[in-house]
């Protein structure tokens, strides 16, 4: 950044939480630097499982990137075979021509918090290319570095392709998450840290910053809601999109809807119970339904628009499978009950190890209607958590104290110094 100049940064949003932590980091860099700039890159179009855009609420100009919009077509749902498809090399060499109109302006520093997609790897191809450093932001817990192993046969014929296709240069190779060659990554955490460096990462690259949007469990208060005397027990289940996305077989995520339906259905006749379903913001309602149709009592619907922790914050407990939303139960001292989804139903390993991690942290587990049932009548004697491992869920949650916002924008700007 040349003296006297004002920051300029690209931020990359790149679905999920991506939108709203950048907007965090925005907001933090702002009150350092009013006079900093941003353009905000909406790469959500590209994922072809879910589509939609990035939620973002921040101020800069947004400009969104569909595959039709840099002269692709997408007839199927494979990145690769439609990369293929629109010509290989040539389509890719397009996809980085498309995105290079974002550095003209020339930014100081590119943020991003997935580089795994084409178009995400074009950006930073195109960053390369115009001298601009690259930064990867760990936006939020359960990152798999190094374990990548698909599971389902058809992604793992995919996988054994992929080396001969990417040394002939068909199509490009995509490194692991973080292992693009970033000038700096941004951790959650230690052990997210100590992960990068065993798998090549160089230490003086990384940073410990923790979760900016993490900073908001920090401000809440930990005290746990006091339920009335003989009152319903108020239950949150957080759906998740699993099987719409081809992240678990069909088969286990009806299975897994149907054992939570009939162990409620048990746990109601035992004693009162209010069940919250909370949609998730990019599932549509098949398996909503399934779960309400399957029920012998009336639930409320969520349908996931406010923030989660309020949501968590309304219940008991919270249920689900593994969803990152109980981890965020634990950080709002709320008890978490997990029913998880066999690791063999997994498209990939990476999702394997998520419910593995859940079901290892000390929190209830039930895997039949039964023990859904026992686990509720125990919750209506004690929200107690004494079981759970702290430090473990500590190295998944990062530092957690109201700062990490402020981190990530100081070592921004740090970057945007020296660029």
């Amino acid at each position: 950044m040349r003296s006297g100049h004002a920051p300029r940064f690209l931020l990359v949003g790149t679905g999920g939480s991506s939108g709203k932590t950048l907007a965090m980091v925005e907001t933090a860099i702002l009150r350092r630097v009013p006079e900093a700039s941003f353009l905000f890159a909406d790469t959500q179009p590209f994922n072809l499982r879910s589509r939609g855009l990035t939620p973002y609420p921040g101020t800069a100009e947004v400009r969104v990137f569909s595959p039709q919009g840099c002269g692709m077509r997408t007839p199927t749902g494979s990145q690769t075979t439609n990369l293929l498809l629109n010509g290989g090399p040539f389509a890719y060499r397009r996809l980085v021509d498309c995105v290079s109109g974002l550095f003209d302006p020339r930014p100081d520093v590119v943020v991003i918090c997935h580089d795994r997609m084409y178009v995400e790897t074009a950006i930073l191809r195109a960053a390369r290319r115009h001298g601009v450093p690259t930064v990867l932001l760990q936006e939020g817990p359960f990152c798999a570095i190094g374990d990548a192993r698909p599971q389902a046969a058809g992604l793992r014929i995919k996988a054994a392709l992929a080396p001969f296709v990417n040394r002939l240069g068909i199509v490009p190779s995509i490194p692991d998450y973080g292992l693009f060659g970033h000038d700096r990554i941004l951790a959650a955490s230690g052990r997210y840290a100590d992960t990068w460096i065993r798998a090549g990462v160089p230490a003086d690259r990384i940073e410990v910053t923790g979760v900016p949007r993490f900073d908001i469990f920090a401000a809440m208060p930990e005290a746990r809601p006091v339920r009335r005397d003989n009152g319903p027990l108020r239950l949150l289940y957080l759906a998740q999109p699993f099987a719409a996305h081809r992240k678990v077989s069909m088969k286990a995520a009806s299975a897994a809807l149907d054992l939570l339906a009939a162990g409620l259905n048990q746990a109601c006749e035992e004693g009162p119970l209010e069940l919250t379903i909370r949609a998730h913001p990019r599932a549509g309602g098949h398996a909503v339904k399934q779960l309400c149709d399957a029920l012998a009592f009336e639930p409320a619907l969520d349908s996931g628009e406010r923030p989660i922790e309020h949501a968590i914050r309304d219940a008991d407990a919270t249920v689900g499978h593994y969803s990152t939303g109980l981890l965020e139960s634990l950080m709002l001292n709320r008890p978490a009950i997990c029913m998880p989804i066999p690791s063999s139903a997994f498209a990939e390993h990476s999702e394997a190890t998520k419910q593995r991690w859940l079901v290892s942290i000390g929190i209830p587990v039930c895997r039949t209607p039964e023990e859904i049932a026992l686990t509720l009548a125990a919750q209506r004697a004690s929200n107690e958590m004494k079981a759970v491992l702290w430090d473990v869920v500590a190295e998944e949650t990062g530092i957690v104290d109201g700062g990490s916002a402020m981190r990530v924008a100081d070592a921004l700007l740090r970057i945007a110094t020296r660029s």
